[in-house]
């Protein structure tokens, strides 16, 4: 969220406090308690000289000194309230003129004329000032893209509620995809994005709320109580989930986004605003990083907020975990298919707790996933596989590999490629011995940067595999533009593969079609003698399962390769 101008600043802070009515009305009181003294001066002594004992003052100046501490505390109600403010200062000024008219006739003289002058100027400056303080208000609050409120207009408008008697519920608005499209057709093309969905989500919320525009690909509604928010929520979200469609000098292309929400309400009067943003960004985030396609929309609630609950100590732990190394790795044999010869081994991250006792990948993964965690581990298996196995891969040459999982987060990173290479060239591990998986779903992140690094991965001998292939992320027309060289065929579709002949025929064709692309093709999560017989008759080059081998400590594995 970038700074506002440090004027604009200034004035909301003073605005937007809860002390602007109290500031307001001493401010209103000096500057007419100093009009009233400034006519008494005036009417008393006009243009006499006020002796003071040993020095004379001409009254005159006295009543130009109490002038600009009116004129001061004018300007300053309308910083404070540019509204209210204006209001009162032009009050304070035409009360001032009227005791200088009053005065200049009790006094049958013009010399008071000055002052009156100078009232209507500081009439005029405060109207001035007072308007462009509306300007840079209105600046402040308004997204330049949209025109829609923004962050700063939607907390003054949810703090405004929180302090009234109306109530409801904030939602957030996650536009997934929207990077890539900005990334892709620029600037320009990305902001008649944002202006279509901006449009589409104003014309379905309609009266049910208030629509803003809170971060680069994020928006916020405020709705009204009554409002069935599930179900207005979900045509929202079909209404930004239909093609967008921009004309690219001349052609039409049809743009697509997708859409999530998180929910919290503010029902409870006890509730501040950093509460409730909180508790709706907490719940966006839940639908956002959720791998359930049907969860579009999340309520904070007090599942949730055990969910959540949950998490944070699963992420404590973690870090605890790296804190103390209490990572290890297990290897699971990879084998050729034809003659069970050892091809090498994928190495599986394990994290032990301090009372000894272990916890499952299946629960920390998803949890380090959500957060950069997982980067720390990735970094972690690559390293301690690069020391492990560097003399036991350098003997056996090309044909032994050891593969690591690299979550999606990791391969969008720029850095990643030199990252890899920089250790490797630490280690003196052999690339061509090195294997990287990476999941379909990685090709949903910034589809740029991951390619760019599968490119330069593989320049340097590094193979890569596809994991969990056929889950549904990966079109044939991405896997034909990168070097991939190896596919590997996810566990649920091996699972029922005697009895099912669906699963028979698509993984024969994910075989046949992998070889087409000069791909090698492992199947993974082999339990049966009876799935590996019907994977010879597919041609699958590897299988790596329990039927034959477990994950292996560190030390097995090593002598598995004597």
């Amino acid at each position: 969220m970038g700074d506002k101008p440090i004027s604009v600043q200034r004035i909301n802070r003073i605005v937007d406090s809860k002390y602007k009515n109290l500031f307001l009305y001493l401010a209103f009181l000096v500057a007419f308690l100093a009009v009233i003294t400034n006519g008494f001066i005036s009417s008393r002594f006009g243009n006499a000289v006020i002796d003071l004992g040993s020095t004379t003052i001409p009254a005159s100046s006295i009543s130009g000194c109490i002038q600009a501490v009116s004129v001061m505390a004018c300007i300053f109600m309308v910083l404070i309230d540019y509204r209210a403010g204006v209001r009162l200062a032009i009050f304070t000024f035409l009360f001032s003129i009227f005791g200088i008219t009053r005065n200049m006739i009790a006094n049958n003289t013009l010399s008071s004329i000055p002052g009156a002058v100078n009232c209507l100027i500081y009439i005029l400056v405060s109207i001035i000032i007072g308007k462009q303080l509306k300007m840079a208000d209105r600046f402040a609050l308004t997204d330049s893209s949209t025109g829609l409120p923004n962050r700063y207009g939607f907390e003054r408008e949810l703090e405004t509620r929180l302090r009234g008697s109306e109530r409801g519920y904030v939602a957030y608005l996650h536009i997934g995809g929207f990077h890539d499209l900005n990334a892709n057709l620029g600037r320009k093309y990305g902001n008649s994005i944002l202006m279509e969905v901006s449009e589409r989500i104003a014309g379905v919320v309609g009266d049910h709320g208030e629509v803003f525009k809170i971060e680069g690909a994020e928006f916020a509604l405020i709705l009204s109580e009554g409002c069935k928010y599930e179900s207005l929520l979900s045509q929202v979200i079909d209404a930004i989930e239909e093609p967008i469609v921009v004309d690219k000098n001349g052609i039409k292309v049809n743009c697509f986004v997708t859409a999530t929400a998180g929910v919290a309400d503010f029902f409870d009067r006890r509730i501040t605003t950093d509460e409730v943003m909180l508790c709706t960004d907490v719940a966006m985030n839940y639908a956002v990083n959720s791998r359930d396609e049907d969860c579009k929309i999340s309520t904070y609630n007090d599942a949730l907020r055990a969910e959540v609950a949950k998490t944070n100590e699963m992420e404590k732990m973690i870090t605890d975990a790296i804190k103390n190394d209490n990572f290890y790795l297990q290897y699971q044999p990879q084998y050729i298919l034809d003659g069970k010869r050892l091809r090498g081994f994928e190495a599986l991250v394990r994290m032990r707790l301090n009372d000894g006792s272990t916890v499952s990948p299946t629960i920390f993964i998803p949890v380090a996933e959500r957060s950069d965690l997982i980067l720390e581990i990735d970094r972690y298996v690559r390293k301690r596989v690069m020391k492990e196995f560097k003399d036991i891969c350098t003997a056996k040459g090309e044909g032994f590999v050891v593969s690591v999982n690299v979550s999606a987060k990791e391969i969008s990173n720029p850095a990643f490629a030199d990252e890899v290479l920089e250790a490797m060239e630490e280690t003196g591990f052999p690339p061509e011995c090195f294997e990287i998986e990476i999941t379909e779903y990685s090709f949903v992140q910034s589809l740029d940067n991951t390619r760019q690094n599968i490119k330069e991965l593989r320049d340097h001998g590094i193979k890569i595999a596809v994991d969990d292939f056929g889950t549904g992320y990966t079109s044939l027309s991405q896997l034909l533009n990168l070097p991939v060289t190896l596919l590997k065929i996810d566990k649920s579709l091996i699972d029922n593969l005697e009895d099912s002949e669906i699963n028979r025929d698509f993984v024969k064709t994910v075989i046949y079609m992998g070889h087409l692309m000069n791909c090698e093709v492992i199947s993974e999560g082999v339990e049966k003698e009876s799935q590996l017989r019907l994977l010879n008759q597919f041609d699958c080059d590897f299988i790596q399962g329990f039927v034959w081998s477990r994950p292996l400590d560190y030390e097995v594995a090593v002598d598995l390769c004597k």
